[in-house]
Parts: C-alpha cells; structure tokens; sequence
C-alpha cells in the first residue's frame, strides 16, 4: 500500500478504476471485504468477494503465463522507455504461441 501511494498509479486508476486485493483496501481500487473483528461476513459480502476474486483469479493466470517468458520472470534490465514494446511484443508471441498450439 505505501509503494502504491507513492507512485503515479492512483492518478492513472482515479478516472478507469481497478481491482486490488486485500490489501488495498482504502486505495480507492474495487477490493473484497474484510471480515468485521469478532463477527461473520454477510452472505451479500461473500458473494461480493468471490466475483472480484474471481476477476482477479483470471488475471493472475494471465500474469502467470507471462512470467514464463524469461524477461519477465527475471529483472528486467532494458531501458525504461523500452519496457513498453518490449510487453507488447511478448504478449503478442504469447498470443502466436497459444494460437499455434490450439491447431
């Protein structure tokens, strides 16, 4: 959470909005809710939680599946103003790979 507010993120996010885990709650980001001290989360709560989890499940798959290419699951060390290029490139050849196999 500190790192978040300390970066340009909450800008970029204020007007599209997002979805966070739990802990973000307070960010402003769409987050499942946390179970009040001494107390049961309402059934209303729980279905909530499990769509964003749901959600959220699918992208870190997504996530996952990059990370098997070896820029991502290391350090990245390119330029700054590269790294951009260099995550759509990736995620197209992810995309051509997957295609490929489907055949």
């Amino acid at each position: 959470m500190h790192a978040w507010r300390q970066s340009d993120y909450p800008d970029a996010f204020a007007q599209r909005g997002g979805m966070g885990d739990l802990g973000y709650v307070g960010s402003g980001l769409l987050t499942p809710r946390r179970k009040p001290p001494g107390q049961e989360r309402s059934t209303g709560d729980k279905i909530a939680s499990r769509s964003i989890s749901t959600l959220r499940a699918a992208v870190e798959r997504a996530i996952a599946h990059l990370k098997e290419w070896k820029i991502f699951a290391t350090r990245y060390r390119g330029p700054l103003n590269r790294f951009a290029l260099v995550a759509k490139t990736v995620t197209a050849l992810a995309f051509y790979k997957g295609a490929g196999e489907a055949l």
